[in-house]
């Protein structure tokens, strides 16, 4: 993940100003993942997904990671887990939204229904961070409701052949 911004993004400001999205949860498709690359848990140790959820939109094959567009009608799926203002400014950093905006993604904030590992669900709102159309612009669509193993069946075995 190279950056994630505004809609008037793919400039390389310098944000002076970090503002929290105020929701208390964030929803996670990609490499952050449980067993991504870039595992969130990493972020903070002893941190326990909330629950699961599916974002409605469509998925971009970025490389390594990546990008949800939410426009389309694919269901894509994400892992919910607690978010504070310290651990969502870390975020920031990973998708570029902060401190440079680099036009790659933005913030969301929806509200889905998430499903608890013992059979409860209800809804939340969550930040997610979607990909800007002009960041996906020309890149594969990718057929898929899982990334991570999508990633994992068709994309991490030419990585181990080198």
């Amino acid at each position: 993940m190279t950056a994630m911004s505004t809609p008037s993004a793919l400039s390389s400001s310098v944000a002076t100003d970090w503002q929290a999205c105020g929701v208390s949860h964030v929803a996670v498709y990609g490499t952050l993942r449980a067993g991504g690359v870039n595992d969130i848990a990493r972020l903070r140790p002893g941190m326990r997904m909330t629950g699961r959820t599916t974002l409605t939109g469509t998925l971009h094959d970025l490389g390594w990671y990546p990008g949800l567009c939410l426009q389309g009608s694919q269901q894509v799926l994400a892992e919910v887990y607690p978010l504070d203002p310290a651990l969502e400014q870390v975020l920031d950093g990973y998708e570029g939204i902060w401190p440079q905006h680099t036009g790659e993604y933005t913030k969301r904030i929806l509200t889905v229904p998430v499903a608890h590992a013992d059979g409860r669900a209800h809804m939340l709102a969550v930040l997610v961070y979607e990909a800007l159309p002009a960041a996906v612009q020309g890149t594969p669509v990718l057929n898929t409701s899982d990334w991570l193993t999508w990633y994992q069946t068709h994309k991490a075995p030419l990585q181990n052949r080198k």
